[in-house]
């Protein structure tokens, strides 16, 4: 990401020549008190008549506020959009070859009469022309005409082109093939576009020939006829309202034949357009659509490293201005900046991905106080709460609305941009920024919006072509330049972190970030905010965009909640009064045209607060209908509004019916509200209540209006007369029907239509009583025998309690009569059970109560009595039964007895059941009393067989005892088989485990056994056996072998074998020990201990001073085995280098055989070896110091009349023999390494006088010569590595002089060399004399300079390893295109060894003669040592030439002969 064009940056300078300068003022900067800053709506509108001018504001809180970051940045992971920066304005528009192909063949054959050659290409620069996007790039540039006269042919170009360049002459190219191809088809499409509209369908093939419900296709003009054969075409239907009627106003795309209707376009047409039309799908493709891919997820670590390499990237790691960043941003977007593309997580969802600002119920980071926390999460400036503020319209909103009333979170990097646009609706928008760089935001104030879309459609004419919607759609930017250069005023604010931005309504705002930062935004909306809202609803209704929210719904809603103050009250009164009149016009519009059915629109649960799921919406302009629609029962599931209710069918206005949600007196009801409790009274207000002298436009429309009623109120008048005398008359249920269709052209009208309310409303409540009389006494007389079908008393009840009734029905006194006798049956029914009646009386009862023709709530009282008596009275029989009665609970035993008492009803089975339950309760009650006390078996017997008889029920004291019986008996037959095993001495485990069971189960009997006891002690004696047995298979300790002795003598078992036997181990543990202790008193030798280890192997048991011992030797081994090294060292004559010691080590060792236990011999070895390493450090320590001074003293040296020199080989001899003496002690001693490094200084220094002296001396030696450059340069990398500085030294600086003025003259000499002869002969052997006069030699680059005087060819110049071949019998090296070789030969002979006589075969003398050059032997004798005399002896440039005739030679040379063979 970040990828694009920094060249200025890798130079660390920023262009100071960037396109364009950014100079725009700065909207207003606010910093609120610490009151004024309590409430955010009221500050706001404070500040509104200054700040809304700009469109844009800055406020900056107080520094006491500032709310803690809510988000953890660790674990968040959100997903990104790729921002490709250079296409916000410098972008081809989304073309489709294809389609503009079709169009342009459909010109080129109808206007121009020229046939299509669709395999003819148009070339340029190689390639295939696009037709297509060269027509939209000169039309972003204004036309062919301008293009030429302002010569932007580049421009058009690299538009075209993602900002390659092309040539003059192709500019020329490009501005030919253009006027060839497509000047008259711009003429052309200028001509279409401009022509007035056509009459009538747009082409023959727009159905104008057929009906509007039956269409075909038609070509070139001509009608296709009608064949039988041929399936007749079905109806086009609109792609967007899936209606196939209102042919005569559906445009067919010329392209894919699909079909819109011009209403239904976004925007909509007014008329059919000439010339061919193409949908936006064929106009367009997916692979040129411009706009934010998504990208990938990331955590903010990553997505932060992405952004800081951006800005490096762009701006290097110094500082940067924000002019600078700002021109390279609009240098970018104006397509001069490169390709940029960058990451930008916006739109992000706080309530899936966490809001910055504290929220109730979000996790509370550890160093935020819980108070600050608290405070923060309640804040109104917290943009969470802001949306539902007092005061603000959106609170009305029931539902979350991502971005509009939550929050949304914006994560930036650098020129990552939020393109022009305006909030949903024209809402306010608030920005905070949270933390990170600045952003820089410009606004256009909503007074200017028009100007502003005017301009972006003039600057951007083919991108609002292929995208009507373009501002929609939030992908474009066009810099604040151009708006000033025509006059639209644009301001700029940059916000810094802490910082809240505040946009206005119908305010154009866009921007960019500066670099990585974190920002969240909501909207909201004051009463003020109310017209631009109506503002906004009618513009997604001219776009076909579907909207937010329902405009009208929030002003009812509003309205209706007093969701508003006294300042907001005229907003709210001007928005009613608009829509009330909207909505009245049209109704009474729909009225006259012959829309005469209405009915009430269904209400929402929560009427009382804005939803977005409960209205439909039109299918033309994708509206909420909250107010009103029409539908038609062609098509029950659409709805239209009022405005587009001729494009919903085509079925005749008579069958289409209004659904209205208020009725007009209803909406100004709420008009009249608002008014009463503002106290304001509008301009339209007024100008209703003033009689008609005003303005002729005014009384205009009060006549117009006062027809309207006039002309409602006759009908209605007639309408109350004919619903008055109906409703004195008998009841018809037809005349109710046909009265209450008619008065649905008046519900939905006025105040002026009250009285039509009212009495339609009567006659809903009469109707629908007289239905249910007499659909209750047709049921009734009916006889019905179904329950279902039965009318129930209660309802008649309520039918008849209505007084007085509302109309005559004559059923009424028939159904009065026999709601008296369903009564008296009631009364009946009470009566009987009352009296505990038998099932019999009672199923009497209920078939009496069945063959009545009303149905009685306590018919279902008797029945499920009789249900309930009937199942009680088998249940008690089946308990009573003798053979297998259930299992019975003692519990439901009681309940049964319970349940037959309150159902008051005589049963045969009651002194069955309460017998049984007497018994039950008496074993329950002895059995609980035994289990209180001491249970012996014999009392656990006698119960169990007096109760034998209880067995059907469940007593669970009883099943207790009985449990406890079985038990025993098994307990006891189990203690018989254990005795027995107890005689016989079987396994001791078994045994063990048997009676340990035993044992256990005895103890947790219920029941008092014999022989407990008994176990017991046989368990004592056979876990003494198991541990004796222990003492064999393991060694223990004598501790444990003397108590399970004593155990032994208490159980009485100590004479048994095993136990004799332990007793005879226990006795020879005691003999060693004491042998031990008389050893371990004084120092022992290591034989001694050794032998005490052996002797304890043949005593099975643990030995506590053996581990003791053990160690002692272990000790005295590990120590020896460590000494070994050094012992072998002290006793070796001589070590390598590599097997030196540490001398730490042997300290260690040292120190350690002092705290062995043990004499050893080797102890003394190693402290003589170490008193031999401490006195050869002191003798040494002199030595280096001796160095040091002796080096310090060779510094200042010059080597003139130097005595230095034996006394550095002097110390250097002393110091390679301390060395020698300290290797041969074998440690690695530190001084060891400090003596090598002084003996190689001391090496260095000797070397540097040898080589740095310029005056010979007696102390160097007789054979020095000059020193070469690469001595020089070895040996000062050498001092490098000792970490010498040679400028320490006078000699030092001497070598680096030398070995600069070498490698300068080196460096002279090797260009000299690779020159191909550029300079002069004379100038080289001048070159050559100074590197020989040098006080360092310089052997290569002298040889090189050498070999460069040698001259070749005929045309005297040197060797050149390209376009040169040598003779192959004399060597001399020739170029090719001097000897006129079209190509290298494999072998050549030249004309100095091949005379023109013996050449084969003849060539034209005038182009095979060339110069002759010397021979071989006469090169050779030239090659002198130059020097300055011998500079004047050469005749190389005198040297006559002839010509000769050239051969080709078998062999090719490529170097000369002089760089194989040795120098002389």
């Amino acid at each position: 990401m970040g990828k694009g064009r920094a060249k200025a940056v890798e130079k660390r300078v920023l262009d100071q020549k960037l396109k364009g300068s950014v100079n725009v003022p700065s909207g207003p900067v606010y910093y609120p008190t610490e009151d004024e800053f309590k409430s955010p709506l009221d500050y706001i509108h404070k500040i509104k008549p200054e700040a809304e001018a700009y469109g844009i504001c800055k406020i900056v809180p107080p520094s006491t506020w500032k709310p803690p970051f809510g988000l953890d940045l660790e674990s968040v992971r959100f997903p990104t959009k790729t921002q490709e920066i250079h296409r916000l304005q410098f972008r081809p528009a989304s073309c489709n070859s294809k389609t503009f192909q079709l169009e342009y063949g459909r010109f080129v054959e109808e206007h121009l009469g020229k046939k299509v050659n669709k395999k003819k290409r148009v070339v340029f620069e190689g390639e295939d022309l696009d037709l297509c996007k060269v027509f939209n790039a000169v039309k972003r540039f204004g036309g062919y005409e301008k293009v030429v006269k302002g010569k932007k042919w580049g421009e058009v170009y690299q538009f075209m082109s993602s900002g390659e360049k092309i040539s003059k002459c192709a500019k020329h190219v490009l501005c030919q093939l253009y006027k060839e191809h497509l000047r008259d088809f711009e003429k052309y499409h200028s001509l279409m576009s401009a022509a007035p509209p056509a009459k009538g369908c747009k082409r023959n093939r727009r159905c104008s020939d057929f009906s509007s419900s039956k269409r075909r296709k038609i070509k070139g003009g001509v009608k296709v006829p009608k064949v039988e054969d041929e399936e007749e075409v079905v109806d086009q239907a609109c792609e967007q309202c899936r209606s196939d009627k209102h042919g005569e106003v559906m445009l067919l795309c010329d392209s894919c034949n699909k079909g819109w209707h011009i209403y239904c376009l976004s925007p909509p047409l007014k008329h059919i357009p000439p010339g061919n039309w193409y949908c936006l799908d064929c106009l367009n493709t997916d692979e040129d659509t411009f706009g934010f891919v998504p990208g990938k997820c990331l955590l903010l670590e990553d997505f932060k490293r992405v952004a800081d390499r951006a800005k490096r990237k762009w701006f290097g790691s110094g500082p940067v201005s924000r002019t600078q960043i700002e021109k390279k941003f609009w240098e970018i977007v104006e397509g001069s900046g490169g390709e940029v593309e960058v990451m930008y997580g916006n739109d992000l969802d706080t309530s899936v991905y966490g809001s910055g600002f504290p929220r109730v119920g979000d996790r509370r980071p550890e160093s935020v106080e819980e108070s600050v926390w608290d405070d923060y999460c309640r804040s109104p400036w917290n943009l969470n709460n802001m949306p539902k503020l007092e005061g603000s319209m959106l609170q009305a909103i029931r539902h979350n609305i991502n971005g509009v009333t939550v929050p949304w979170l914006y994560l930036g990097m650098l020129f990552s941009a939020f393109c022009w646009h305006f909030e949903d609706h024209c809402f306010y928008s608030v920005n905070y920024h949270h933390w990170g760089e600045p952003k820089c935001w410009y606004g256009v104030p909503g007074s200017a919006a028009s100007a502003f879309e005017k301009v972006m459609r003039k600057t951007l004419p083919d991108l609002f072509d292929a995208q009507p919607d373009l501002l929609f759609q939030l992908v474009t930017m066009l810099s604040p330049t151009v708006l000033q250069e025509n006059k639209v005023p644009v301001y700029t604010v940059l916000q810094e972190p802490g910082n809240f931005v505040i946009t206005f309504p119908k305010s154009f705002h866009g921007g960019f970030n500066f670099g990585l930062n974190c920002a969240e935004a909501v909207n909201f909306a004051t009463a003020d905010w109310l017209p631009y809202g109506g503002y906004g609803a009618e513009l997604y209704r001219l776009y076909r965009k579907p909207a937010v929210i329902s405009h009208e719904e929030l002003l009812c809603v509003v309205a209706k909640g007093n969701c508003w103050d006294g300042k907001g009250s005229i907003h709210l009164k001007k928005e009613l009064l608009r829509i009330y009149s909207k909505e009245k016009t049209w109704r009474e519009q729909l009225w006259k045209s012959g829309i005469l059915r209405s009915s009430p629109m269904f209400l929402p649960e929560c009427p009382d607060s804005v939803g977005i799921e409960e209205d439909t919406t039109c299918i033309i302009c994708q509206q909420f209908l909250h107010l009103s629609a029409i539908v038609c029962n062609c098509r029950p599931s659409v709805f239209a509004c009022l405005e587009h209710w001729k494009h919903l069918c085509e079925c005749e206005p008579t069958k289409l019916r209004l659904v209205y949600r208020y009725t007009l007196a209803e909406l100004h009801g709420l008009v009249e509200e608002v008014e009463k409790f503002g106290d304001c009274k509008t301009q339209e207000t007024k100008n209703s209540q003033r009689p008609s002298s005003g303005t002729k436009r005014s009384g205009a429309s009060n006549k117009k209006q006062e027809g309207m009623q006039v002309c409602q109120a006759r009908p209605a008048e007639d309408w109350l007369l004919r619903a008055s005398k109906v409703l004195d008359e008998v009841f018809s249920s037809d005349e109710y029907a046909t009265l209450l269709k008619e008065a649905e052209q008046f519900l939905w009208g006025g105040s002026e239509m009250d009285r039509v309310r009212d009495v339609a409303k009567s006659l809903i409540k009469a109707k629908i009583w007289a239905e249910a009389v007499g659909d209750c006494l047709s049921k009734v007389e009916g006889k019905a025998n179904n329950d279902r079908e039965k009318v129930h008393l209660e309802f008649i009840d309520e039918l008849l309690k209505v007084d007085p009734v509302p109309c005559f029905q004559s059923g009424y006194l028939k159904l009065k009569d026999f709601a008296e006798e369903a009564r008296k049956l009631s009364e009946k029914i009470d009566c009987s059970l009352s009296s505990s009646p038998t099932i019999a009386q009672m199923e009497l009862l209920h078939s009496e109560v069945s063959s009545s023709p009303v149905s009685l709530s306590k018919h279902k009282i008797l029945s499920k009595k009789i249900s309930s008596a009937k199942m009680l009275a088998k249940r008690a029989r089946c308990y009573l039964a003798d053979s297998k009665p259930p299992r019975i609970e003692l519990d439901e035993l009681s309940k049964l007895k319970s349940e037959i008492l309150e159902l008051q009803v005589t049963l045969t089975e009651t002194e069955g059941i309460l017998d049984l339950l007497k018994k039950a309760e008496l074993a329950r009650d002895k059995c609980s009393k035994v289990l209180s006390g001491s249970i012996s078996l014999k009392d656990v017997e006698d119960l169990v067989h007096e109760f034998h008889g209880l067995n059907s029920i469940n007593i669970p004291e009883l099943n207790i005892l009985r449990q406890y019986h079985v038990d025993a008996l098994s307990w006891i037959s189990r203690f018989d088989d254990t005795m027995v095993d107890v005689r016989e001495g079987k396994d001791q485990r078994k045994l063990i485990s048997d009676l340990s069971s035993l044992l256990q189960d005895g103890s947790s009997l219920g029941i008092q056994v014999e022989g407990l006891p008994l176990v017991e002690v046989e368990l004592k004696k056979a876990s003494c056996r198991e541990k004796a047995q222990t003492v064999y298979a393991a060694r223990t300790s004598l501790d444990f072998i003397e108590q399970l002795l004593s155990e032994a003598v208490v159980l009485q078992i100590e004479e048994e074998k095993l136990f004799v036997e332990i007793s005879r181990t226990l006795s020879a543990a005691r003999c060693w020990e004491e042998r031990a202790s008389s050893i371990l008193a004084s120092k022992p030798q290591m034989h001694d201990l050794k032998d005490l280890v052996r002797m304890s192997v043949n005593i099975d048991a643990v030995l506590p001073s053996l581990k003791s011992i053990e160690n002692t030797v272990s000790l005295a081994e590990t120590w020896l085995q460590n000494s070994e090294p050094f012992l072998s060292a002290a006793s070796s004559v001589k070590l390598s280098l590599c097997s030196l010691l540490e001398l730490p080590l042997l300290k260690d060792l040292v120190a350690q055989s002092k705290s062995l236990s043990v004499q050893l011999q080797e102890t003394r070895i190693l402290e003589t070896l170490l008193l031999n390493c401490e006195r050869w450090q002191c003798d040494n320590h002199p030595l280096l110091q001796e160095t040091e001074d002796l080096l310090d003293t060779a510094k200042t040296d010059d080597g003139k009349h130097s005595t230095i020199l034996p006394k550095i080989m002097d110390l250097k001899t002393r110091v390679d023999f301390a060395r020698v003496s300290g290797l041969s002690l074998g440690l690695n001693l530190e001084e060891l390494l400090k003596l090598q490094t002084a003996s190689l200084k001391l090496g260095w220094c000797y070397k540097t006088i040898l080589l740095g002296s310029t005056s010979p001396s007696p102390q160097l030696p007789e054979d020095l010569g000059k020193p070469s450059l690469q001595k020089i340069q070895q040996h000062l990398e050498a001092g490098q590595t000792l970490k010498i500085l040679p400028e320490e030294y006078h000699l030092g600086k001497r070598l680096v002089e030398l070995k600069d003025t070498g490698q300068e003259w080196a460096k002279r000499a090797r260009k000299v060399v690779t020159d191909s002869g550029a300079l002069a002969l004379e100038d080289v052997f001048e070159l050559i004399s100074e590197g020989e006069n040098l006080p360092v030699i310089a052997e290569e680059e002298l040889q090189a300079l050498r070999a460069r005087s040698m001259l070749h060819c005929v045309c005297l110049k040197p060797y050149n390893s390209r376009f040169m071949v040598s003779c192959c019998q004399c060597g001399e090296l020739y170029h090719t295109y001097c000897v006129k070789l079209h190509w290298r030969p494999e072998t050549y002979v030249c004309s100095a060894c091949c005379p023109p006589a013996e050449s084969s075969p003849q060539k034209d003398p005038s182009r095979a003669m060339e110069p002759k050059t010397p021979s071989l032997d006469h090169r050779r004798a030239r090659r002198v040592v130059v020097t300055d005399a011998s500079v004047g002896d050469l005749q190389w440039k005198s040297r006559k030439r002839i010509k000769r005739v050239a051969k080709r030679s078998r062999q090719v040379h490529i170097l000369p002969w002089f760089f194989t063979q040795e120098p002389k």
